[in-house]
């Protein structure tokens, strides 16, 4: 039986090797910053350069610590609670950031992102489609 679903933005991305990548917009207290990052429905956890966490002034190795697995071993980062923006949505989250700096890929994962949201891919189109999990 069909489903049908509606949602609030929609967003094209570049048909490339770089995966499902899109504009975020982090903040905390009076800065914002802006940062791609890559949709990534299997990671855990949304994950940033420790670069983009200093530039909004964290202290970042203050922040909770967690240890993450990775196809190429553990990554340490430190979670902090901040508000991310997506697409012109934007709420309070806790994303965490390399412990090391230099790593730069950004993750938008499952707890943090993923979950305040309804999503659709149509990746033959380079479309992303996108609700807040509570709208009608």
């Amino acid at each position: 039986m069909p489903t049908q679903l509606s949602f609030s933005e929609q967003y094209r991305y570049l048909d490339n090797e770089a995966g499902i990548t899109i504009p975020v917009l982090l903040g905390h207290n009076e800065k914002v910053i802006t940062v791609t990052a890559k949709v990534d429905t299997g990671a855990e956890v949304c994950l940033f350069a420790r670069e983009h966490g200093e530039r909004l002034g964290l202290a970042i190795d203050e922040g909770l610590a967690i240890t993450l697995s990775s196809l190429g071993g553990p990554v340490e980062a430190y979670g902090h609670e901040i508000t991310i923006q997506t697409l012109g949505i934007a709420f309070q989250s806790w994303v965490y950031f390399h412990r090391f700096p230099g790593q730069e890929r950004n993750l938008l994962g499952r707890r943090g992102w993923l979950r305040n949201f309804r999503l659709a891919v149509i990746d033959y189109e380079s479309l992303v489609y996108l609700s807040l999990y509570d709208e009608g």
